[in-house]
């Protein structure tokens, strides 16, 4: 009977240890010439990893910087499904401290 109980429970205790592990899919490594400027995963269940942190989006974020030539995009981590390019932008010139509160919570991994 001991010998049942022992083994169920061992069984239990592998099956949750196994679900507490969030396998990573892919791995984006810091690299200037692709543009990755901080090493960031996506995870199994669909969520991104950064420096510890997981985030619930992965947004590519295409616009014009002000008297820009071209065309940035900005790849950000972030949890804010709303964030828009012109907070990220605004975030990395203004002056203005609620232009870089737009940016809190989430992280830019990648420049394009």
């Amino acid at each position: 009977m001991n010998k049942k109980i022992f083994a169920i429970l061992a069984v239990c205790l592998m099956l949750f240890v196994g679900c507490g592990e969030n396998e990573i899919v892919n791995t984006y490594e810091q690299s200037e010439d692709s543009g990755v400027m901080k090493t960031y995963y996506e995870m199994k269940d669909g969520t991104w990893k950064c420096d510890d942190t997981i985030y619930k989006y992965r947004l590519e974020l295409n616009g014009r910087m002000p008297n820009a030539e071209k065309d940035s995009c900005f790849v950000v981590l972030t949890d804010d499904k709303s964030l828009s390019f012109e907070a990220v932008s605004k975030s990395l010139y203004s002056s203005l401290l609620k232009d870089a509160d737009a940016m809190k919570g989430s992280v830019i991994v990648e420049l394009k």
